[in-house]
């Protein structure tokens, strides 16, 4: 009888394990699939975004009004400042996305007439390369009507992915103890690669 036990005990492990196993594959597949994602912004409401309109987030035209960059909004020492701030997403080495909140981390445009015809002239003019360095990332975040930032993941809920140029509508401030942009964001439009 205790043989008879173990050996059920022990299926269900293996049972269990072999499900585990099964979804962490399929959840991996999925996660893949969606990163080779095509370069279009398909917005997927997410259930998790506090009841916000994620719909309302990503804007169909870029926003009119003078662009700025983290540099910019720095140089404004600390005043906070209505704006579209442009950038791409990107941290360097690090993930630009927030774990589950509608956030992401930007990085400065090169200058838009310097090298304005080669795509790869920041990565070789060591002007560019230093001036992009020393500048601020900017974090922008989505709130809710509570204030805080919104729940979900904005590659879903956006249809953002790394490396995509974005403007981003809202209110900017320069945090000099981190050395960084603060964006509340109600907007934000993906520039479609041509």
């Amino acid at each position: 009888m205790q043989r008879k036990t173990d050996a059920r005990i022990s299926g269900r492990c293996v049972s269990r394990s072999c499900a585990t196993a099964f979804l962490t594959g399929c959840t991996l597949l999925a996660l893949l699939g969606c990163e080779a994602g095509v370069d279009t912004v398909d917005v997927i409401p997410s259930a998790n975004t506090d009841g916000a309109d994620a719909a309302s987030m990503v804007l169909s035209e870029k926003p009119e009004g003078d662009v700025i960059s983290p540099t910019d909004v720095m140089e404004l020492n600390g005043e906070v400042t209505t704006s579209v701030l442009a950038g791409r997403i990107d941290a360097g080495d690090l993930d630009p996305f927030q774990s589950r909140e509608v956030a992401f981390m930007v990085s400065q445009l090169p200058d838009e007439g310097h090298g304005a015809d080669d795509p790869n002239h920041a990565d070789n003019c060591p002007f560019c390369k230093r001036k992009l360095k020393n500048a601020p990332k900017a974090i922008v975040q989505f709130r809710g009507d509570d204030g805080e930032v919104l729940k979900g993941d904005p590659r879903v809920t956006l249809g953002l992915k790394k490396g995509d140029i974005v403007y981003v509508t809202g209110t900017s401030t320069f945090n000099a103890d981190v050395n960084t942009v603060m964006v509340s964001a109600d907007g934000v439009y993906r520039v479609r690669p041509r």
